[in-house]
């Protein structure tokens, strides 16, 4: 099991990917998917995760990534992960009740003409990952080699925050969508944030964290207040990422103002706990 990417819908697609340039980042074009009325461009980084940006060309009301967009604005709205065996995966989902729906036929032809292939395991609520498993080489998906290097220097994702009603009860979700000897997939619950009257726990996998994040109960915090406007606006789901970057590069916070609705955090150490899970005390939400 491992993280795969996240998935930023906009608006406009050459205007995000001359936005994520100008921040630094080298964008791939990614193509035109055959399952959807969608494209996308990417940005892939040395530790092999990446950033859909995918604009729609058509409605698709049927889609939640679409709904999202239509209705809320740009934004980070789904993260994919890989699994061992997407039809093992979605029966233990399945057993626990958890809503997914798959395995979906996935495919995108690239600019130069092929055809990618992949399967999809969707859930109902964007507080759980979707699945991607390759059909055809995930190096055809996911670019290889020097493409990967960021001008910014940013070498790969550490951390997504997941905005959910209650971290303990998603938590429990979590185990039992991934419970498996995998050693790769560790739980933790209790984090320390109670100073920002919030709940927090974690899914760390390969060395990844899903922070699951929620306001306590009876909390008057700004970052509660924040966090629960979030909910009440977008609904559950991912809203902020944390990105390692290589000695030389510039510490940064890039806003929704300009990364098409998603917060980045650009560090060369672990970002703290309380700025991944409330990046710059909540402005411009």
């Amino acid at each position: 099991m491992q993280l795969d990417h996240f998935v930023i819908a906009v608006l406009d697609l050459a205007g995000a990917v001359a936005d994520y340039q100008a921040l630094g980042f080298n964008v791939l074009p990614g193509g035109k998917h055959v399952h959807a009325p969608t494209e996308n461009a990417l940005v892939v980084f040395e530790d092999g995760l990446y950033f859909e940006l995918i604009e729609w060309t058509q409605a698709d009301p049927g889609d939640r990534w679409y709904r999202e967009l239509s209705g809320h604005g740009e934004g980070l709205v789904d993260f994919a992960l890989v699994p061992p065996d997407i039809k093992e995966i979605l029966m233990q989902a399945e057993a626990h009740h958890l809503g997914y729906r798959g395995p979906i036929d996935g495919s995108r032809v690239t600019p130069n003409g092929d055809r990618l292939e992949w399967l999809l395991g969707r859930p109902a609520s964007a507080e759980l990952p979707f699945f991607c498993a390759d059909i055809t080489p995930r190096s055809l998906r996911v670019a290889e080699g020097d493409v990967r290097i960021q001008r910014n220097r940013v070498q790969g994702i550490s951390s997504v925050a997941v905005a959910v009603a209650d971290a303990a009860m998603a938590l429990a979700r979590y185990r039992r969508l991934l419970a498996s000897p995998d050693q790769l997939v560790t739980f933790a619950d209790a984090l320390p944030v109670e100073e920002l009257g919030l709940d927090a726990a974690k899914v760390t996998i390969n060395g990844a964290d899903i922070l699951l994040v929620s306001a306590q109960p009876s909390a008057t915090t700004p970052a509660a207040a924040w966090l629960n406007l979030l909910l009440a606006k977008r609904g559950p789901g991912a809203y902020a990422l944390a990105a390692r970057i290589a000695d030389g590069g510039v510490p940064a916070l890039h806003g929704p103002d300009k990364t098409r609705g998603v917060y980045i955090e650009l560090a060369t150490s672990d970002v703290p706990l309380t700025r991944r899970v409330f990046p710059g005390g909540g402005q411009a939400l």
